[in-house]
């Protein structure tokens, strides 16, 4: 993200190293995917084999103890984004969700936003028109033309951590925004004590399903440098994600 064209290797998982860069702390795979290849992984069939697959033991551990403390926090992901959206924009504004799957974060909005998607999955995409008050196109988003269309909130849950041009990605973002419009994300946080302490076994790496990784600070400086004027993050000790909110 700093241009810089030095790699330390930190890891290696499966067939993939995990490579951070010495100057701002970028890391990602190596070698990366490439977007062409990227579509075969969200066919039909090939998400019904991931959903119904059985996990190793410390990712069924660690989305236990996930869900135990979202419980208990009240942390669900679903009722954040709402409250952040509800923060930022008044009802009855455009709502983009980029990569929205079955649709089932926007249909827990759609009562009081105009909801649109965007999913690289057909059959995720189906899943999700089928709810009904959504608007969700299949395919690509970065070469995806919206036509002058403009949203006031965009919201990346999980999602830059699957894309092999980040940068590109929060750019799209960024020119689809009204002026004062928000993005909101929630990533993997790759400064987060459980990865210090587990390293290689942190569930948060998972190639080639993850192929990159942020931290909340140089997550900031890039949303800067693509033009957005506020940004916060936070993020939780113990807990492998972080949440961005930027204002254009």
């Amino acid at each position: 993200m700093c241009d810089s064209s030095e790699w330390n290797k930190i890891y290696h998982v499966k067939d993939w190293d995990i490579e951070q860069c010495p100057h701002c702390d970028f890391a990602k795979i190596d070698p990366l995917p490439t977007r062409q290849s990227r579509p075969e992984m969200y066919k039909k069939d090939k998400v019904i084999e991931r959903n119904t697959k059985k996990k190793p033991a410390i990712v069924r551990f660690s989305r236990v103890m996930k869900r135990f403390w979202n419980k208990v926090l009240k942390r669900d992901k679903s009722r954040i984004f709402r409250q952040k959206i509800e923060k930022y924009i008044a009802p009855g504004k455009k709502v983009l969700d980029v990569g929205c799957g079955d649709g089932s974060f926007l249909e827990t909005i759609k009562d009081r936003y105009e909801c649109y998607g965007v999913e690289i999955s057909d059959y995720l995409a189906e899943l999700a028109n089928n709810r009904g008050g959504m608007k969700v196109r299949a395919g690509d988003f970065q070469s995806m033309d919206f036509e002058g269309q403009k949203f006031d909130a965009i919201t990346l849950i999980s999602i830059i951590e699957h894309v092999d041009d980040p940068e590109g990605t929060l750019k799209k973002c960024y020119e689809l925004l009204n002026d004062g419009g928000v993005l909101i994300q929630k990533t993997v946080n790759y400064n987060c004590l459980n990865r210090k302490i587990v390293k290689d076994k942190w569930t948060g790496l998972r190639p080639p399903d993850h192929i990159i990784y942020f931290d909340p600070k140089n997550l900031q400086q890039l949303l800067k440098k693509l033009g957005f004027k506020s940004m916060s993050a936070s993020a939780w000790a113990f807990n492998d994600n972080m949440y961005c909110d930027a204002v254009k």
